[in-house]
């Protein structure tokens, strides 16, 4: 019997039309070379396929019809001979980064190595930037880190990504940052997820400083969406001039992925309250440098989308499901003082979950599910000399308000749990 349909949960009903929607969908797909009998051995063979597995995710992605797609665990050739072709038939163009051991691989064997890809509506956004974040590379470049012992034999070895894309609205001028990440999965590497989260937001938040000074775009109709043999070229709003943006914080941004760290995790506490302290028990004994020193921090206010739903019946209790492992580790953040959440993707069917050992099966494509909100950038409230009554007063200027708090749950400490034995990623070690 297949699971109803997953609901659509409006988090706010009065909404301005006039106030610009994003919807932003992020998935691990599951890569084929993990995707194996040994690993998965409760699920169809024939769901296994990655023939019918990957029509199944096309379907899925065509269904949400989302604006921007963050997608982990996409294969090279997978991107450029399938997924690319395929949305772009609906309007998506995307950006793609293969993990870094790529590089040491005959051209053939990189193909298949996966990586993260973001997806967007060409009709809607125009890309001005894109960047790649190399965890272990950047930790190894560090000044306070290069004789770190913890650097190169924990770090190093695991060649997770993320990366950053600029984007501009075509119809308003708004500008958003987003980000897409696959964090290492192993449990006992709790310090090393950390680690990497930290030189995320640290490279989030230099280059949202370079963006928050990058120049206006002076045409945005030469900019032209590319047309599939024989479609004719879609009339576009007269698009709006480029915003402008005071500082880094100021920028709408969303930080996506599957950073397999529970909410009790240091990973989870450093998003939704901007720092982690120097003692943190998930940096346990291990050194490096500021980071271990001094603790880690980020100037923005964010907030996990679903924490809208916690403490109700369409709570999400969990992102990856396999025997033995059911927890939230794949997450939307976003910035709490330019973005609202309006809506959000609600859980599988809890009846069908009663009758399953885990995903993948026939239904679920992968053995993430994927997740998605929709948000309206917040109004700008820029700047204003008020003048007072003439009774010795002087004018005050009005800052924008931050708009909400820095996040929710935290959990001090962390205990640093992130995968179970039972996750699909554990065959790339």
């Amino acid at each position: 019997m297949p699971p109803e349909p997953r609901k659509t949960i409006v988090i706010q009903e009065d909404v301005s039309p006039n106030l610009e929607r994003i919807r932003v969908l992020t998935w691990n797909i599951l890569c084929d070379k993990f995707a194996t009998t040994a690993q998965y051995g409760y699920t169809p063979t024939g769901a296994l396929n990655w023939d019918y597995r990957k029509k199944r995710i096309l379907q899925e992605l065509r269904e949400r019809e989302a604006d921007i797609l963050c997608l982990q665990e996409i294969a090279t050739d997978v991107f450029r001979d399938y997924f690319s072709p395929e949305l772009a038939q609906d309007g998506y163009k995307g950006v793609h980064w293969p993990r870094p051991k790529a590089k040491t691989m005959s051209e053939k064997e990189a193909q298949s190595v996966d990586g993260c890809a973001v997806f967007y509506k060409a009709n809607k956004w125009i890309l001005l930037d894109k960047q790649l974040i190399d965890y272990a590379n950047i930790a190894i470049n560090r000044p306070d880190m290069k004789n770190q012992h913890d650097i190169f034999n924990r770090v190093m070895p695991k060649d997770n990504i993320g990366l950053v894309c600029f984007l501009e609205s075509r119809a308003t001028g708004a500008r958003v940052i987003v980000a897409n990440t696959h964090l290492a999965w192993e449990p006992s590497l709790a310090d090393v997820k950390l680690v990497q989260t930290a030189i995320l937001m640290e490279n989030i938040t230099k280059l949202a400083e370079k963006y928050a000074r990058w120049p206006p775009l002076k045409d945005k109709k030469m900019i032209q969406v590319p047309l599939s043999e024989g479609e004719q070229r879609e009339e576009l709003p007269e698009p709006a001039p480029s915003q402008e943006y005071r500082n880094n914080t100021d920028i709408p941004l969303l930080v996506c992925g599957d950073y397999n760290s529970t909410t009790d995790s240091s990973v989870y506490e450093l998003l939704s309250m901007g720092r982690v302290e120097p003692g943190n028990n998930d940096f346990g004994d291990h050194q490096y440098g500021s980071f271990t020193r001094d603790g880690v921090e980020h100037p923005f206010s964010m907030r996990s989308a679903y924490v809208h739903l916690n403490g109700t019946p369409d709570e999400l209790t969990f992102t990856n499901y396999v025997p033995g492992f059911a927890e939230v580790i794949d997450y939307i953040w976003y910035s709490t003082n330019t973005l609202e959440v309006v809506e959000l993707l609600g859980p599988p069917d809890r009846e069908h979950l009663k009758r399953v050992p885990g995903f993948p099966n026939y239904h679920f494509p992968a053995d993430h599910i994927q997740i998605m909100a929709e948000f309206v950038i917040k109004a700008r409230k820029d700047k204003k000399a008020i003048v007072e009554a003439d009774f010795g007063g002087s004018n005050k200027d009005y800052k924008e308000h931050s708009g909400g708090s820095a996040g929710t749950s935290g959990g001090g400490g962390g205990n640093g749990s992130g995968m179970s034995s039972g996750n699909g990623e554990k065959k790339d070690g």
